[in-house]
């Protein structure tokens, strides 16, 4: 399962891309926050919180 199952992988960086792989993808990193990666609102909340999860690892 590609790290960004669900969201297409250019719209990550390459550390969003690491901790997306590190939940075992989209999927699992939305599902984790209790978000559906199939709506495109929580898609955004699941984008935010990973940018802010990324910007914390630098």
């Amino acid at each position: 399962m590609p790290a960004s199952d669900g969201l297409p992988e250019s719209q990550l960086s390459p550390a969003e891309r690491e901790v997306v792989k590190s939940y075992g993808g989209w999927t699992a990193f939305c599902t984790a926050y209790g978000l559906k990666p199939w709506n495109s609102d929580d898609n955004d909340e699941a984008k935010a919180i990973v940018q802010q999860m990324a910007a914390n690892d630098d």
